[in-house]
């Protein structure tokens, strides 16, 4: 009877059970995708806080493949499943498989590119790893650094018509992170001349600092125009210039952005109105040096 062969078709499975069988394959295939989501931001916002924080590369791609296979292979699964079995109803034959389908092509979409991509990234991270320092980074040894970069200072302090010791210049080291990820040092020059020791060294928007002897001197920003600004740092531009640096951007009291490409000497701001000197070198080959994020991931 027609009846009969309405409520037994294929396997002989009810209408019920094939719903319930639909349902479920859905739900679990929405709850997977969910969870690969989850895995799959986890991993991504881990690389956004600390060093230490952040998972491994091998971690990563682990994670990647374990979301994929949630959110992709769950769904992609049950739609398989239900196209093999015979169910009872069109709705339960139809619906189950396409919304499996959907689910599937979007984790597809949003999850099986990540671990591609992943160890792509391993991959050139490796390469990266295995070069040799460039000659940039072996130019200097970070003590020779030091020397030449005070000594130059100086010289662009006593350009712009100031004196280097009066406040006095700071040569201090930072570490840093060759192009090879290795730790290396960085040396950095700084000179600031106005009515308050900043809490940062100087940059080209700021620059007002004591004097040695601690009496207050007034900023030349409240005194000085643009045009007298930029008269007296065009000395220290054109040394800093002579000495291959490059000019990138100039600022309206005087001053500007300087850069060396390719070379140790690393970066340089003149402050406006000659108020502050910032200069520092590229990342230097340090044999003592320590990395910090290494140390703190321990």
């Amino acid at each position: 009877m027609t009846t009969d062969d309405d409520g037994t078709r294929g396997s002989g499975a009810p209408n019920g059970e094939g719903r319930a069988s639909a349902g479920g394959w859905i739900v679990g295939s929405m709850i997977a995708l969910f969870v690969g989501w989850w895995l799959a931001l986890a991993s991504i916002l881990s690389t956004a806080g600390r060093w230490s924080g952040r998972w491994s590369d091998g971690g990563m791609i682990l994670a990647y493949l374990i979301a994929a296979a949630l959110g992709f292979g769950v769904p992609i699964w049950g739609f398989v499943s239900l196209r093999r079995e015979r169910r009872d109803g069109r709705s339960v034959r139809i619906v189950g498989p396409t919304v499996c389908l959907l689910l599937a092509a979007l984790g597809g979409v949003t999850l099986l590119p990540l671990p591609f991509f992943q160890g792509a990234h391993m991959a050139s991270d490796a390469a990266e790893r295995a070069q040799p320092p460039t000659d940039g980074e072996t130019a200097r040894t970070v003590a020779e650094a030091e020397e030449e970069l005070r000594s130059l200072g100086d010289r662009v302090v006593a350009a712009m018509g100031r004196d280097s010791s009066a406040p006095p210049a700071e040569v201090v080291t930072d570490t840093c992170r060759l192009d090879n990820h290795d730790a290396g040092t960085m040396v950095r020059y700084s000179w600031w001349y106005g009515d308050g020791k900043p809490s940062a060294p100087a940059t080209a928007a700021t620059g007002s600092a004591s004097s040695s002897t601690g009496a207050p001197t007034p900023s030349p920003s409240a005194t000085v125009s643009d045009a007298e600004g930029a008269r007296m740092s065009e000395p220290a531009l054109r040394l800093l210039q002579d000495e291959g640096y490059e000019l990138y951007q100039r600022f309206d009291g005087g001053g500007g952005h300087l850069y060396v490409p390719d070379d140790w000497h690393g970066r340089a701001t003149v402050g406006q109105r000659a108020e502050d000197l910032l200069m520092e070198s590229g990342c230097l080959v340090d044999p003592g040096a320590v990395d910090p994020d290494a140390v703190s991931g321990e």
